[in-house]
Parts: structure tokens; C-alpha cells; sequence
């Protein structure tokens, strides 16, 4: 919401379809809705805080929550700092899980360690995945919204170092993510999980493959947005893996 709020300019351009705040919702009610949200969620940061008897946790909420708002307001403007920002939340969501369970995760190592060391690699893994692959798609995004960021002055990744050069950083990025990926398909083997290794193989790494050799040609506009698409499609596939994981 408060990146459509400060966007609203930006987005007429780059994307003038998708808006909604400011043509389907005026920015008053985005504000209001904004604020309410915020609101609703300390109350449950205050909850659960209170809940582990742990309340200086609750800081976690209001200091995410500003980091988001600068991240709208400047960050996003600048090169690579906002791409890290939103990588880093994303990474987050997996990293939050095991900060919060840290207490039952200490207890598991003692208790059955074998099962431990699984979770711990299948979340660094996944960490790093979310890390990578959001990385990949925001760089992307910003070569898709170029022209539009160009007429606002703004300093993105793409308009700072060039087409060129962004592209040739996302393919590192993205082989990176491949590499690492094949390394986690030799310890599926070792755990034996098939369908989880032929799921990587066949729904994140032949995509990569593919936006790997895509992003080479790409161009234009339209080209930028099919990537970004696919590289959604390679962070949900990302997502269902754990479930295959763990269901067989």
C-alpha cells in the first residue's frame, strides 16, 4: 500500500494497468487502510510478545515497518539498496521462523540431531533461494520500468550501471542460484528424495536455464516483463518444494 501511495507517479508510467490507489481507490483511502493495517498488526506484534514474555520482540514490527516506508520513499530510487531491502524480507520470511523457534530448534539438536541438520539445511537453503531469486526478479523489474524511472530521475540499478552491465550481473545471479541449486539436488539424493530432486531439476532449474538464455536477448520492455514473470514462477516452484520435501 505505501509503495502505491509514494509510486503513484511512477506506476501511471511503468505500469498504468495495474494502479489502484489514486484511480480505483482514492490515496486518502489507501492512507486510512494503511494505517489501519499498521495498527492491526502492532496489536498482534503486542500479542505475541506478550505471549512468549518476551516484549521487547514487539520492536521487530514497528522497525519492519519503517524500513518498508524508506524503502518506498528512497531506498527503491537508488542502485542495488533497494533490491537488498526486499531480498532481505524476503529471506526473512524463512529466517523468522527459526528465530521464533529457536528455543524447540535447540532442543530438537539435542533430542533427534539428524532430523535437525535436515531443517537446518532445508531452511539455510531456502534462504538463500528467497535471497537470490527475489534479487534476480527486482533487478529484472527495474530493467522492465527503465523508461519510466528515467523520466521521474530516478537512479535504479539499470540507469546507474547500464543495460549492459545489469544484465551480465543478473546472469551471475542467476547461475548462482543454479549452481547452488544443483548442489541441493546432490544432497536430495543422499536423502533419497526423488520427487523433490526431478521438481528442481524440472520446475526451477530448466526455468533459470531458460531466463538465463532469454535475458541474453532481451531488449525491450516486453522481454524484461516476460522474465520477471517467469522468475515468479521460479521463486512459487521455490515454495512448493518444501511441501514435496516434507510430504514424501
Amino acid at each position: 500500500l505505501i509503495n502505491d501511495i509514494i509510486d503513484f507517479k511512477m506506476d501511471l508510467i511503468n505500469k498504468p494497468e495495474k494502479v489502484i490507489i489514486g484511480k480505483k481507490l482514492s490515496k486518502k483511502t489507501g492512507k486510512n487502510i494503511y494505517w489501519l493495517l499498521n495498527f492491526i498488526g502492532a496489536i498482534i506484534a503486542i500479542y505475541l510478545a506478550s505471549h512468549v514474555q518476551h516484549l521487547l520482540l514487539f520492536l521487530i514490527y514497528p522497525a519492519a515497518i519503517l524500513i518498508l516506508y524508506f524503502y518506498s520513499a528512497y531506498f527503491k530510487k537508488v542502485p542495488l539498496w533497494g533490491n537488498i531491502i526486499v531480498s532481505l524480507f524476503c529471506a526473512g520470511v524463512a529466517g523468522i521462523i527459526l528465530f521464533a523457534e529457536r528455543e524447540s530448534y535447540n532442543h530438537l539438536f539435542n533430542s533427534q540431531p539428524e532430523l535437525a541438520n535436515k531443517i537446518t539445511y532445508l531452511f539455510s537453503g531456502y534462504i538463500l533461494f528467497a535471497f537470490f531469486s527475489t534479487l534476480l526478479r527486482e533487478i529484472i523489474k527495474d530493467m522492465e520500468d527503465i523508461e519510466g524511472d528515467k523520466k521521474l530521475g530516478l537512479n535504479t540499478f539499470p540507469i546507474f550501471f547500464g543495460i549492459k552491465r545489469t544484465k551480465q550481473i543478473s546472469a551471475i545471479i542467476a547461475s548462482v542460484i543454479i549452481l547452488g541449486l544443483l548442489l541441493s539436488c546432490k544432497w536430495l539424493a543422499t536423502q533419497k528424495e526423488w520427487a523433490a530432486l526431478i521438481f528442481t531439476l524440472l520446475a526451477i532449474c530448466l526455468p533459470l536455464l531458460i531466463i538465463l538464455n532469454y535475458l541474453i536477448k532481451s531488449e525491450l520492455k516486453k522481454h524484461f516483463s516476460k522474465l520477471s514473470h517467469l522468475t515468479k514462477m521460479v521463486m512459487l516452484a521455490g515454495l512448493f518444494l518444501l511441501i514435496i520435501i516434507w510430504k514424501f
